[in-house]
């Protein structure tokens, strides 16, 4: 099930977004630190990267909610590359669920694991996407190259069939028959 063309930049560029700005937030958050007047602090972009981070995710909780109605449910209603729509919807819901922890339920003790799981399941989001874009890609084009020869059969049928390809016998005509009895002539 094809998405339009806007549609798919949609989702690869608030995607991309987001997944860059995660990357380098956990980038400048564990390997770039900065000395300050009382020793290593965090780099002042940290918290720009986090910024736009949560920017991003609100497009793309909007970006996601343009799917629902359209693509998941006919790809779930037509059951087509469910294994990979459902491993990316299970994601999806992960990471939302994830990030709303880090902000509202997170405490000293499990703000680490929660912050682990998200960054790991983010990493990871790409991959995944791309898995679900490349199987209903090539579900949709063995589908496309089945209903090709499907076609071309149909097609072929009548034209084998037609009077011009069919092998014609000759028949001898059978000689005029001979009149019994006396032939009249004058």
């Amino acid at each position: 099930m094809r998405l339009s063309t806007g549609h798919r930049r949609w989702i690869y560029w608030s995607g991309t977004a987001l997944f860059l700005t995660g990357a380098l937030w956990l980038v400048f958050h564990y390997f770039v630190r900065t000395h300050g007047q009382f020793g290593e602090t965090a780099h002042p972009l940290e918290l720009w990267w986090l910024r736009l981070h949560g920017g991003f995710a609100m497009l793309v909780l909007v970006v996601i909610g343009s799917l629902l109605p359209i693509h998941v449910r006919r790809g779930w209603h037509q059951r087509k590359n469910l294994l990979a729509g459902c491993v990316l919807g299970v994601m999806a819901l992960l990471l939302i669920g994830s990030g709303y922890a880090l902000y509202y339920f997170g405490d000293e003790m499990t703000r680490p694991w929660i912050s682990a799981l998200h960054w790991i399941l983010g990493l990871g989001a790409p991959l995944v996407l791309t898995w679900h874009v490349w199987r209903g890609r090539r579900t949709h084009a063995t589908r496309s190259a089945r209903a090709d020869r499907k076609h071309a059969l149909v097609h072929d049928e009548p034209a084998q069939h037609s009077p011009s390809r069919l092998k014609t016998t000759r028949v001898k005509p059978n000689p005029p028959a001979q009149a019994s009895g006396p032939s009249i002539s004058a």
